[in-house]
């Protein structure tokens, strides 16, 4: 029977930590927060092995330290061990909900959000086709090859990248439906912080129901998060979908190969491309969105230092933007002065509305001269498609 594993599940591995350290320097939020031991990797396995061994008792400032992690699962391509520390964090802050000293305030409020409206935003289920404009929602038939799940983020905060998303596939005479105002949450933020019942017991089975009685074979995102959650987690939930899963850089790859995206004009422009952690490390898509970018003529592409399974972290996953937002902007801050600026790009290409839209506010907050770019936004650019609907 297919589940997630449980904090005594992964009790070996967290006895395997021989506290070596390595994991400590790449920590996006021990960076910012003066090293402090228990706000990293290491500190937080040492918190979560006294939890397990009885040798602590939960309390708040444990709570905190546990939550004080973005998942980006950087520590696990350090770790010599090769521990999921992401995942044991995770589980961990389950238990923490159990014992009723987890999650925040801000993420029972989420969690209370997503049970009532569908969303995170607390938002009626109208809005999430509000970037229709005009159009007319019928234009999705009830049946098709493939269904594009716009996700939470980019239906309510980052609408530009649903509606290049749409217009390309438009563009490519893809056969997509979509599931417009019945969409609902995926659940990756619940699982992020804790929060699984809701995720095990509902949600996962009734989008897996709702998407498959479209007669779908594949499902398309452009969100990292959603992306994650329907490709690793829905099967360890479920078991084997019904459809297969795909971002969306990774269906364009395929348009592209298949000749039904041609980029026919050039388009001069230098970027940079930075690695969504849900995206990248946690699935390992690397090449995809870079496949899409050099296939647009003009387009020059110039890598950060750390890039791919190295790529540092944005600061918006596992509940940190939402629960620590000055924190996780900081880290954003840092992702773009350190690594992406000195690339001279003009613009930094990322896959991931959470990463846009930390990004976005990085940027405005502290006055950076580059521009922020989804890449459904930057292949829309390359085949002069009009950016709103």
């Amino acid at each position: 029977m297919p589940q997630l594993l449980t904090l005594k599940d992964y009790e070996e591995k967290v006895y395997l930590c021989n506290r070596c350290g390595f994991c400590r320097p790449p920590c996006p939020v021990m960076l910012q927060r003066g090293m402090e031991e228990t706000t990293g990797p290491r500190g937080r396995m040492l918190l979560i092995y006294g939890l397990m061994s009885k040798e602590l008792k939960p309390s708040a400032s444990i709570t905190e330290k546990v939550y004080l992690c973005t998942t980006c699962r950087y520590c696990y391509v350090k770790c010599p061990a090769g521990l999921d520390v992401d995942r044991i964090v995770e589980a961990a802050r389950h238990e923490l909900v159990k014992t009723g000293m987890a999650p925040p305030e801000v993420h029972k409020v989420i969690a209370s959000r997503i049970n009532n409206y569908n969303n995170p935003f607390g938002e009626p289920s109208a809005g999430r086709i509000k970037w229709l404009g005009r159009e007319d929602v019928t234009m999705f038939p009830e049946r098709a090859k493939a269904l594009y799940w716009v996700g939470c983020m980019a239906s309510y905060r980052v609408q530009d990248t649903v509606i290049t998303t749409v217009k390309i596939l438009k563009h490519a005479n893809a056969d997509f439906t979509m599931l417009g105002t019945e969409e609902g949450c995926c659940g990756s933020v619940l699982l992020r912080t804790g929060q699984r019942n809701p995720v095990v017991e509902k949600y996962s089975k009734r989008n897996v129901e709702m998407i498959s009685a479209r007669g779908v074979k594949t499902l398309i995102t452009s969100c990292a998060g959603c992306f994650r959650t329907f490709y690793k987690d829905y099967p360890e939930i479920l078991g084997e979908l019904p459809f297969e899963v795909l971002h969306s850089s990774q269906y364009f790859e395929r348009l592209v190969r298949d000749g039904a995206i041609e980029f026919k004009e050039e388009l001069p422009m230098k970027v940079t491309y930075h690695d969504p952690c849900h995206m990248g490390r946690h699935v390992g898509v690397y090449d995809a969105p870079r496949n899409v970018i050099k296939a647009i003529p003009g387009v020059k592409l110039v890598e950060m230092a750390t890039t791919r399974e190295e790529a540092r972290c944005c600061g918006a996953g596992g509940g940190l933007r939402s629960g620590f937002r000055e924190l996780s902007i900081t880290i954003a801050v840092d992702r773009l002065k350190t690594d992406a600026l000195p690339t001279g790009a003009e613009a930094v290409v990322t896959p991931c509305p959470f990463c846009i839209l930390n990004f976005e506010d990085a940027v405005r907050d502290h006055g950076m001269k580059i521009e922020v770019l989804d890449l459904t936004e930057l292949v829309s650019k390359a085949l002069r498609i009009q950016p709103r609907m």
